[in-house]
């Protein structure tokens, strides 16, 4: 096999299948492999290619080697590569072939046609039996370290997919795929599959620590912009608030009872049909008096938006006969059944995402609204038949896990290309948006992601905790929940109270503390002309709706985030420096340290504070790690110190919450 040597890239070609191995930024080495067709070395996605800093490539005997700073990959004489970093093997393909000229058992590489120029594509890598991985996005599963894990690659609600994943053998891997697909973690093998491409595409990141690695990746992916100070405060939004005046409402009596509030929403069906995208005249109608008297309490307003378009919709013509919806393989265009049949707007056609930020400067930024809540981002589809949806950048297939980075982008876009979101002297930069679901790059918008529509259980509030962790993990600095989850919960329970109480405590020690949730009283009557029907409104979720003790609870814990807000503004910088995530678990500092491998109910919020939240309905204790031998900590409630290497057991009376912080 013939190896085309440059100084920063080795290509080859054989039996059909062509090879491009190259530098891509610091530290790192990207493959892109085809099969009958050259390699396409024009797709990007969200990579932003960097030269390698000491790059150079050589043939040393039959061997071609890339070494790009610390990271060396060596290909053999049949294009199987293997990755080192500083020396140590961090990454080898798997490639098994024992039969004696009949066809090899395994390939490194597989592509199985499906049609033109796509195919099912197969990597293979071996596993080592001592190493843990993290990241890989948010998913409701209960395990922090993911060997041994199978992840399937998609977005739905709860589910965001970001396929790149931190190993404590001193690696990131990056599955450069925005298409459906599945990886394995299996203690034999590791697999990633792409279920429909045109190529195959992975970066390995080196670096050692998680703290380089996470540095290498967000250099090549983006690091957070600049956020609003407000965004740090409090959030409060429940299913939902039907009129202008209920909105009104809820505002003044946070005034009354002068609790600090930062943002308020208003979600869904505030519209006549989906697709409408403006206020519903009968139920708002002065929405720039709404803005305006929030404003005056320093309330910043927020409105719900969804990509779904209705038949009925007096935008749904204009938006078809454009090429603005994603159509179906087979059968009508229907994917999502909610008030009506509905379809999509096709955020990967840029004409889609102009006409959306037309609209929404047209009927919300006009009255000043410039936070926008992008809801059903994944898109949610049901069922989720992601092969029948035909999206301008390729079947749904080959493309959906792209569609909410394009959905969030063509409206922050939007905002900052009309100079709506441009900060002036003297004044904070104006606007957030929150998402549901993301992708690679996300943590590069100006958007929180939060982690859907979970329900309001013990159980689901810590798998909630690990999820947050994995999407730190991938880099996301803004993510966040429903506290007390969105659906299920009664403010009559007293399980649920508590529930409230010990969400509430943790949302202080996320990086948005954000108020939504669906609670009964479900509101049964309605009807399809007055937006109740099937979106009916749920009972009370403000800090007073759960009873006095919770209220006074969750009132003291306000003050606390209050004070720790400077705190949170400076790590902030620090992930915008380095693309260190403000929220963490504890192997991204500690890596070293074997007893937090899979420690999923603690994490680090910064460099200076440990969170533990109290996740079991009725403890009034819990144990807690402390890492890091020579490390002093203390307690944040008592003020009693401890050596860290340790494990305590610290009381958790239901108005506290167990903090250390470092001495």
């Amino acid at each position: 096999m013939e190896y085309r040597i440059d100084q920063d890239r080795i290509e080859w070609s054989h039996c059909g299948e062509y090879v491009c191995v190259e530098a891509c930024g610091r530290d790192s080495v990207r493959v892109r492999a085809s099969f009958k067709a050259p390699v396409d070395r024009s797709l990007h996605y969200n990579l932003k290619p960097e030269d390698g800093e000491g790059t150079r490539a050589f043939l040393e005997g039959k061997m071609a080697v890339l070494e790009c700073g610390g990271t060396r990959a060596e290909i053999n004489e049949f294009g199987q590569i293997t990755f080192f970093y500083e020396g140590k093997q961090i990454l080898k393909e798997a490639w098994i072939d024992e039969t004696c000229g009949m066809p090899p058992y395994q390939k490194a590489r597989e592509y199985q046609g499906i049609g033109g120029l796509s195919c099912q594509i197969r990597a293979y890598f071996y596993a080592n039996q001592t190493e843990h991985i993290y990241g890989m996005g948010q998913e409701n599963r209960d395990c922090l370290d993911l060997k041994g894990c199978t992840v399937d690659l998609c977005q739905k609600n709860t589910k965001c997919t970001i396929p790149f994943y931190i190993s404590t053998l001193g690696y990131g891997f990056l599955w450069n795929h925005p298409g459906v697909g599945r990886a394995e973690f299996a203690k034999n093998r590791f697999l990633w599959e792409a279920s429909m491409s045109r190529q195959l595409d992975y970066v390995v990141i080196g670096g050692g620590t998680p703290a380089r690695i996470m540095e290498r990746y967000t250099s090549l992916t983006g690091r957070c912009p600049q956020y609003p100070d407000w965004i740090f405060g409090l959030w409060q939004s429940k299913l939902r608030y039907k009129t202008q005046e209920e909105v009104l409402e809820i505002a003044r009596e946070h005034r009354k009872r002068k609790i600090p509030l930062s943002v308020l929403v208003v979600d869904y069906f505030h519209w006549p049909f989906q697709g409408d995208l403006r206020f519903d005249e009968k139920y708002f109608p002065e929405p720039w008096k709404m803005k305006e008297e929030l404003e005056k309490d320093g309330i910043h307003l927020m409105v719900s938006v969804w990509p779904t378009v209705d038949m009925r919709s007096e935008n749904y013509r204009m938006l078809r006969d454009k090429g603005c919806l994603i159509t179906a393989e087979h059968g009508p265009d229907i994917f999502f059944l909610c008030r009506g049949a509905l379809t999509y707007l096709d955020m990967t056609e840029p004409k889609a995402g102009r006409m959306l930020f037309e609209k929404l400067k047209e009927n919300y930024v006009r009255h000043g609204i410039t936070s926008f809540w992008l809801d059903e981002a994944e898109p949610e589809i049901y069922p989720y038949a992601y092969e029948n949806m035909r999206l301008a950048k390729g079947n749904g297939l080959e493309v959906s896990c792209y569609y909410p980075f394009a959905y969030n982008q063509s409206v922050e876009a939007g905002l900052l290309r009309e100079g709506i979101w441009e900060t002036k002297a003297g004044q904070e930069s104006d606007g957030i948006i929150l998402v549901r679901s993301g992708w690679i790059g996300s943590q590069s918008l100006r958007s929180v992601i939060w982690s859907g529509d979970v329900p309001s259980t013990f159980d689901s509030f810590r798998r909630q905790l690990m999820a947050g962790l994995h999407m730190s993990m991938c880099g996301i600095v803004l993510w966040t929940t429903d506290i007390g989850g969105f659906y299920g919960g009664d403010a009559e329970d007293e399980e649920f109270r508590e529930l409230m109480i010990r969400w509430f405590q943790f949302g202080v020690f996320c990086p948005i503390l954000r108020m939504h949730g669906y609670r009964r009283p479900y509101e049964e009557a309605g009807s399809m002309e007055d937006m109740s029907g099937e979106c009916n409104s749920g009972g009370g979720n403000e800090l007073w709706s759960f009873g006095e003790e919770a209220y006074q609870i969750m009132r003291k814990y306000l003050s606390v985030r209050e004070r720790l807000i400077p705190y949170i503004k400076e790590q902030i910088q620090i992930a915008r420096e380095t693309g260190t995530p403000l929220m963490r678990p504890l192997v991204y500092d500690f890596p070293e340290d074997d007893r937090v491998y899979d420690m999923g109910d603690e994490y680090l919020f910064g460099s200076q504070i440990l969170a533990a939240p109290v996740m079991e309905y009725g403890a009034r204790s819990r144990k807690v790690y402390l890492p890091g031998d020579g490390i002093g900590w203390v307690n944040g409630n008592t003020g009693e110190k401890a050596a860290g290497g340790t494990e305590i057991t610290v009381d958790a009376p239901l108005d506290r919450m167990p903090v250390f912080y470092r001495e």
